[in-house]
């Protein structure tokens, strides 16, 4: 899982943890709330119906056209008992009793029951019950006309249709600050993962070879310190490789003057095949030195782009080592596909690794010892064998400097090195027949360098 996944994932979470939090307790009150209002706006209807009629005599058309205005206008249910025991308006919902009949005695006084000066009937205190589906409230208006008993009754259904809407308003504010936290969150961790991307992409084209490449120094401190050292890491790599490459061109250039001694010396000697020989030695030398020299004086980069034929440096070299391996007694056999094949190394670098795989057999085989070297074409670049019949190459002897048989032993770590630069690997090798391989794994050209 990405940072940026982590962080976002983190935000969300503890939002919506903090939400839940609070919207249960929340959801609990506005359902306790909205109930009461809801019973409570009952009542008020409830209560005026009943005020209604405690304020004169009535008629019964006069209360059921009064009643039935006022179901129209509210969602409470109002019926009335009259005190002849008729009841007009709202028919009672099931589960809610009807009252025996009024009783209309003492009507007449009724009016001077409470006192009022206006002298106004009495009605009684509201009296709310619970019914199956909803609420019913209660009230007594005693009138000239008589006592008469009013019922409202407002349906569940009626509390939860506003509950419902208060709930949606609240979680709509939750889901608008989740997707507030989440885009908060989005944007702190491009922020932050932004500077650590590029710092990551920069020390990929440094182990790609691209010295000049340096990471960006924004977003956190701590973020814009990792990319400071990595800068200060490359600014050391690329001055100790050009220390490097000055030390190995001036030692090359120390070395041509001994170089052209011998060379003249060779040449003052009477002409000869052995004379011959040593010419083209002499000559194969120079050229050595010339390329490493120039080798060294290219930018890294352009030495990562170098590209070469292995076909054709393979046969140059087994021609090269051919008249030594006959005057041995030793065949030797090439086998190589028809066409070229492109590996990731300079010319002068794969004919170094391959004259260190071949002289290792002359120098270190009995004379006769039959030589075969195989180029093979591979999915990642291409494949060189050199197999023999000698007495195998020791453990730990691919390692730079170490040798059981008095050579200086780097004639397989050039050969290992010459792999390595491409991406590939040396592999020393005992076969079932008897025979030992070494084995040079050479990947092609980088396309993206």
């Amino acid at each position: 899982m990405t940072l940026r996944r982590r962080i976002l994932l983190l935000a969300t979470g503890l939002t919506a943890l903090v939400l839940v939090l609070f919207a249960v307790p929340l959801a609990i009150a506005l359902k306790q709330s909205t109930s009461d209002r809801v019973v409570r706006e009952s009542e008020y209807v409830t209560q005026g119906v009943a005020d209604f009629l405690s304020t004169y005599s009535y008629t019964k058309t006069q209360t059921s056209k009064y009643v039935d205005r006022v179901n129209s206008r509210t969602d409470t249910a109002v019926t009335v008992f009259l005190p002849s025991g008729a009841s007009v308006g709202a028919a009672l919902p099931g589960g809610v009793k009807s009252p025996t009949k009024m009783d209309g005695s003492g009507a007449n006084n009724a009016g001077d029951g409470d006192g009022d000066r206006d002298n106004l009937g009495k009605v009684s205190e509201p009296q709310v019950r619970r019914a199956t589906d909803g609420w019913v409230i209660e009230i007594q208006s005693t009138s000239p006309s008589g006592r008469a008993l009013v019922l409202g009754y407002i349906n569940d259904k009626s509390v939860n249709r506003e509950l419902y809407g208060r709930w949606g308003l609240v979680a709509g504010g939750a889901l608008l600050l989740l997707v507030l936290s989440a885009g908060g969150a989005e944007i702190v961790s491009r922020r932050l993962t932004r500077p650590l991307v590029a710092t990551a992409t920069t020390a990929a084209e440094l182990g790609a070879g691209r010295l000049d490449a340096r990471a960006p120094v924004d977003g956190a401190p701590e973020i814009a310190q990792v990319a400071t050292a990595l800068n200060l890491l490359a600014d050391r790599i690329e001055t100790l490789l050009a220390s490097e490459r000055e030390t190995i061109a001036d030692l090359s250039h120390r070395l041509r003057t001994p170089m052209t001694a011998i060379r003249l010396d060779v040449e003052a000697l009477p002409d000869s095949e052995r004379v011959r020989d040593l010419g083209r030695h002499v000559a194969a030398l120079e050229r050595t030195l010339t390329a490493v020299i120039q080798h060294s004086r290219l930018p890294q980069r352009e030495r990562d782009q170098h590209r070469c034929d292995a076909r054709e440096v393979l046969l140059d070299r087994v021609i090269f080592w051919t008249p030594l391996a006959e005057d041995q007694s030793r065949q030797v056999d090439v086998e190589r596909p028809d066409d070229a094949v492109e590996v990731g190394c300079t010319a002068e670098e794969l004919s170094a690794a391959i004259d260190a795989l071949i002289e290792n057999v002359i120098a270190h085989t009995p004379e006769g010892t039959p030589l075969s070297v195989v180029l093979v074409r591979t999915d990642s670049g291409a494949q060189i064998d050199v197999i023999d019949r000698g007495p195998g190459i020791p453990l730990g002897a691919t390692r730079r400097g170490r040798s059981d048989r008095g050579s200086s032993g780097l004639g397989l770590d050039i050969a290992r090195s010459c792999a390595e630069s491409t991406g590939g690997r040396l592999d020393v090798l005992s076969n079932d027949d008897g025979t030992n391989t070494v084995r040079l794994d050479l990947h092609a050209p980088h396309s993206n360098i």
